[in-house]
């Protein structure tokens, strides 16, 4: 044992001695002749490529950041590794250390890899700079299968990763431009802690995942690769707070459109040519934006001078040759009142899908109880579920209540004393209440049209989906 230890650290040794010591010129020509005589082949993914830089480098170094760690404890991997994090990622990255080796196996063949980097010294002005490169080795039968499986399963993974690692940013508006100073949208929203029902939320959700992975279907049908949504329901339904999960959920920036901020068509045009892909563009309150009222409220210019985006500049920058300059993108659009929109901002291939997200109901109060005082049962929820089905009121307000201390029976009280003050003034005055014809969800997400909610449905977060894409049909009111 101690023999073979000893002749280890004498190799390791000699092969620092040779690499320390040895030009790199002499070192590059002694390994090629040796190749000669070995069914081994190499490729060398050298930091730069063409005078600009190699993505083949940027992908290699991306996948196998994912795969050093959890290989590091098996026997014969690199245990060295470098370690970084920069504002522009979610996570620690992780890499191979200068001169260490690991193996990858992709379909059953062993590949082994190895970093190189050297410093080159500029004699004249002492000026250094780093020449980085990799080495990937296998056995020369594989050429075929590494140059069409393998090198294009290395830049796919490592896109997949780089999206899902990078911070999402939040883009506003500033004198017609996307101002330069985007911010981390260091929101903390996911769809486990939004307060939505359980098959609304799922329904979502899948509808998010088929349009991210539908790359292929709608290329096949001529169609640009994106998604319009309309949220609409009462003010604290939580609109923001979803959009704010879906953007968590795909890791997509946020490009927060404020028309009011627009002066023209031009410019609006100009802004949308400057959205990335992989991106969430809203329009908060698009029925406050006047001129984009339904038509048949007549001509509001003479009011309103400064609003000067049109409702045809909308629907061409939306839905015209213009949203064919870019992939991945999702529309989103929200009002609180979706009667007030025009028909044509609301058609299949511009708004997709039409998202009510209505008052608080049971099933919602027990998410919020369970995200803000950790409970899943109280002996107070059942007198909270019952008036909370009677009486309009928003998760935002609920959601208030149950901040106000941190002793669960506090808050639970305090919201029953909202709710009943709620349920009094709703009995006071019972046009506003559950009286008559005026039931919950029809005072929340009333609209007119085909795509009214059906106001005796026991789901109060209705949905009407008009589908565009891959996912078959499905209309819930």
């Amino acid at each position: 044992m101690a023999s073979t230890l000893s002749i280890l650290a004498t190799f390791t040794i000699i092969r620092i001695t040779f690499n320390d010591f040895v030009p790199k010129e002499i070192r590059d020509y002694l390994w090629s002749f040796i190749r000669r005589f070995s069914s081994e082949f190499t490729l060398v993914i050298e930091e730069s490529h063409d005078g600009s830089r190699n993505h083949i480098f940027q992908a290699t170094m991306e996948y196998l950041g994912s795969h050093v760690l959890s290989a590091s404890a098996a026997e014969g991997s690199p245990k060295r590794l470098t370690v970084g994090k920069s504002e522009k990622v979610r996570k620690f990255t992780f890499g191979l250390d200068r001169h260490s080796e690991i193996v990858d196996i992709f379909h059953g063949v062993p590949l082994k890899w190895k970093y190189n980097a050297d410093v080159n010294t500029n004699t004249n002005n002492q000026q250094k700079s780093e020449s980085r490169w990799y080495e990937l080795s296998f056995q020369k039968n594989h050429v075929e299968m590494v140059k069409s499986k393998y090198i294009p399963h290395i830049i796919n993974t490592a896109k997949k990763l780089k999206d899902r690692n990078r911070m999402v940013k939040f883009h506003t508006v500033r004198r017609e431009r996307w101002s330069s100073s985007a911010v981390n949208l260091d929101h903390p929203m996911t769809f486990d802690t939004l307060a939505l029902d359980g098959d609304l939320k799922k329904t979502i959700m899948e509808d998010l995942d088929s349009f991210i992975n539908g790359k292929e279907y709608y290329k096949k049908i001529g169609k640009v690769w994106k998604r319009g949504y309309l949220l609409y329901g009462p003010p604290g339904t939580g609109k923001s707070s979803l959009i704010a999960a879906m953007a968590n959920h795909l890791n997509f920036d946020i490009y927060n459109l404020n028309l009011s901020a627009v002066n023209s068509d031009s410019s609006l045009e100009y802004l949308l040519l400057h959205v990335s892909n992989r991106s969430i563009l809203v329009i908060e309150d698009i029925d406050c934006t006047v001129k984009l009222q339904n038509r048949d409220a007549g001509d509001t210019t003479a009011s309103y001078p400064h609003v000067q985006v049109t409702l045809s500049g909308l629907l061409n920058a939306i839905d015209g040759l213009l949203s064919c300059c870019g992939d991945e993108r999702i529309i989103v659009f929200t009002t609180n009142y979706k009667d007030k929109i025009d028909p044509a901002l609301l058609r299949a291939g511009r708004m997709d899908k039409h998202i009510c997200l209505s008052y608080s109901t049971a099933s919602t109060f027990k998410q919020l109880a369970a995200n803000y005082l950790g409970i899943s049962n109280h002996n107070l929820f059942s007198r909270i579920e019952k008036i909370i089905e009677e009486i309009n009121v928003s998760p935002a307000e609920v959601a208030g209540e149950l901040m106000k201390s941190k002793d669960p029976k506090t808050c639970l009280e305090g919201l029953i004393e909202l709710l009943e003050s709620k349920a009094s003034e709703a009995t006071s005055k019972p046009e506003e209440g559950k009286g008559g014809n005026n039931t919950k969800q029809e005072k929340g997400c009333k609209s007119k049209g085909s795509n009214t909610t059906n106001s005796d449905s026991p789901n109060h977060n209705a949905i009407t989906i008009l589908t565009v894409g891959p996912d078959p049909m499905i209309v819930r009111e």
